[in-house]
């Protein structure tokens, strides 16, 4: 299980040692992600099907019932309008990490979002909070655990505001992990919540 969670964890500690060793995955910028992210997620999966001798269902990789597709759709709804309100409302001062984002090609910012959606909740969710929670036997402690270790790159990446506008994309997402404890669902909601980056990514295309 130790093994399992670095390899999960790997996309945060991986890259700094890369580049101190002078390795790269060929790929420069955000769309660095999508490579280590690959990467952690073949070697994690090989793991829990070659090592631990596990189904993927192990990981709430599964077919999402009506009822899980149905909660993901009112988290959705939840989750956009409180922030489109905050962002009506109380509009967060630009941040870099988004004009980094925006400022790539479309395609690329697809391909990280799509990525994000499937990776990430493989290896932020699925692997980490069942492996804790049969590991410490509460599932409260399993997310008490995983939470601040996916919100803190991102509040690092995008600002201390990331936390009461996008953040509720990610409140929305455990929330349904929880309800359901079907990964294939929370990717659902996941690609949903981070869609709307298109937005800006194809706004700026069309003005220059």
């Amino acid at each position: 299980m130790g093994v399992g969670l670095a390899i999960a964890y790997a996309p945060m500690w991986l890259p700094p040692l890369g580049r101190a060793a002078g390795l790269s995955p060929g790929v420069d910028g955000p769309a660095s992600s999508i490579v280590w992210n690959a990467l952690a997620v073949t070697v994690l999966l090989a793991h829990v099907l070659v090592v631990e001798r596990r189904p993927l269902a192990s990981l709430g990789i599964s077919r999402p019932r009506a009822k899980d597709l149905e909660w993901a759709m009112y988290l959705f709804g939840i989750a956009m309008t409180w922030q489109w309100v905050v962002l009506t409302l109380w509009p967060p001062p630009a941040d870099d990490g988004t004009a980094t984002l925006t400022a790539q090609p479309v395609a690329v910012v697809l391909a990280l979002v799509v990525s994000a959606a499937v990776f990430e909740e493989i290896l932020c969710r699925g692997y980490p909070i069942e492996r804790l929670s049969e590991l410490t036997g509460r599932r409260t402690i399993a997310f008490a655990l995983t939470v601040p270790l996916f919100v803190a790159p991102h509040v690092a990446f995008f600002g201390l505001p990331w936390l009461w506008t996008a953040g509720a994309g990610t409140v929305a997402i455990y929330v349904l992990y929880a309800i359901t404890r079907n990964l294939p669902a929370c990717m659902l909601l996941h690609l949903g919540v981070n869609l709307p980056i298109l937005i800006p990514t194809i706004g700026q295309r069309l003005a220059g």
